[in-house]
């Protein structure tokens, strides 16, 4: 019952902050016009992430004073799509992003994103 509810709220979640369909901001994060940005933690990543996506801590954002730098080598100019379990911390990483003048998109939940996007389980999640 609690995973159908967790479904169920990102799915209108989903729907009402997205712009972008997930399945084109993965195409175009293939293609390499864009980059998918996992705002999750690191306990979190470790049950698997969006194929190709980049990881980069919501905490990161709030703690490391040099973050912008270190954000804008990993998306390089190209358009950000973020997400991460719920698309409520992604929502945060946006508003953070705004303020320094960044653009960006909330894409959603990796909850409902899993499901229709390819997943990966990374090797790796020291950021």
């Amino acid at each position: 019952m609690k995973s159908l509810f967790l479904v169920l709220i990102s799915l209108l979640s989903f729907s009402v902050l997205a712009g972008t369909e997930p399945k084109a901001a993965y195409e175009m994060a293939k293609a390499g016009k864009a980059v998918i940005v996992d705002v999750r933690e690191a306990d979190e990543i470790k049950t698997g992430m969006i194929d190709g996506a980049k990881w980069f801590p919501l905490s990161k954002m709030k703690e490391d004073k040099n973050w912008k730098k270190d954000f804008e080598e990993l998306t390089k100019g190209k358009t950000i799509f973020l997400h991460c379990r719920s698309g409520n911390r992604s929502g945060k990483a946006q508003d953070i992003l705004g303020k320094d003048g960044i653009e960006s998109e909330n894409i959603g939940g990796y909850e409902t994103l899993k499901a229709i996007l390819p997943v990966i389980v990374p090797l790796v999640t020291k950021q």
